[in-house]
């Protein structure tokens, strides 16, 4: 069984505006959680498993935890009537049914629980991995969220990233920002377009258990493309996790015949990462530069 994170956040539709906190509600009342047909991981919520239901701004909190009753389904015309409540926000072509609902006395608060959450790799960008739809958890993550407690030490270093210079992981945190900040001024030597669907952005896009740092498309070709940050993982790692992400990104999203490519960015390139990707021609390597420039102080008022 998978464990999974069902995400709320403020929508406004037609004119009307839906609060977090009022989503969750509803649909904990009515043991149903709506779908779209492209949201992420739809296809992989099976009957049993376990979830968890996130409130977005202004609280930004988990509330309660259920078990599927059921596979995602396609809704009939009698269900999209009763869960649509005359609304165009909450009519859904698909959905899960809900059982075992447990809406918690006291919220827990993300932002206390972000340093144990293994998911969630940029810790100062935390709420990128938040935009909204389904994401899927482990174990170990979602007993974090659930009992509120700490990991145990087996679990921690499980979960703690394969780095080689804690200096250049802070760096490459926020390099994520700045390329989200900034995207149709930056070079990626070919023309590429975010990949958003269904209120999931195509930052720390979710591929079953893990995020994809950007999932966009090449404009000229169509082509899905996978970037990732090194984040001062080993060149082995790094493109293995690449590979992974890739293939996931093609057997759950790409269309026929559409092929997926990747992107790693890293302040340099090693030998070992020229060794590593010198037989994958779908892999293109990218450095930074960081430019510090100094300037002469104003002067005082007089």
């Amino acid at each position: 069984m998978a464990n999974w994170v069902f995400i709320a956040t403020l929508k406004k539709i037609e004119g009307d505006q839906f609060a977090a906190e009022s989503i969750v509600e509803q649909r904990l009342n009515d043991g149903f959680w709506g779908l779209g047909e492209k949201t992420p991981n739809r296809r992989a919520l099976k009957k049993g498993d376990s979830v968890v239901f996130y409130v977005g701004l202004p609280t930004m909190t988990f509330v309660a935890n259920a078990t599927l009753a059921s596979d995602s389904l396609h809704l009939s015309e009698p269900q999209r009537e009763k869960y649509g409540h005359g609304k165009a926000f909450y009519q859904a072509e698909y959905g899960v049914l809900l059982d075992q609902i447990a809406r918690w006395q006291e919220p827990k608060y993300v932002k206390d629980l972000v340093p144990n959450l293994g998911f969630i790799e940029n810790k100062e960008s935390w709420f990128a991995y938040f935009q909204g739809g389904v994401r899927q958890l482990s174990d170990e993550d979602f007993r974090v969220i659930v009992e509120g407690r700490r990991p145990s030490l087996t679990e921690a270093i499980r979960a703690t990233p394969d780095l080689i210079s804690e200096s250049e992981f802070a760096l490459e945190a926020h390099l994520e920002d700045f390329i989200d900040q900034n995207w149709d001024r930056i070079d990626f030597g070919r023309r590429l377009e975010r990949y958003e669907i269904e209120g999931q952005g195509s930052r720390q896009f979710p591929a079953g258990t893990w995020s994809i740092d950007f999932l966009c498309t090449e404009k000229d070709s169509g082509d899905l493309v996978v970037i990732e940050l090194k984040r001062g993982k080993t060149s082995d790692a790094t493109v293995g996790q690449l590979l992974r992400y890739m293939g996931w990104v093609a057997d759950n999203i790409a269309k026929p015949k559409q092929a997926v490519k990747g992107i790693i960015i890293a302040s340099e390139i090693d030998e070992g990462l020229v060794y590593a990707t010198q037989t994958l021609p779908q892999i293109t390597v990218l450095t930074y530069k960081v430019d510090f420039r100094l300037a002469p102080p104003k002067p005082a008022r007089k």
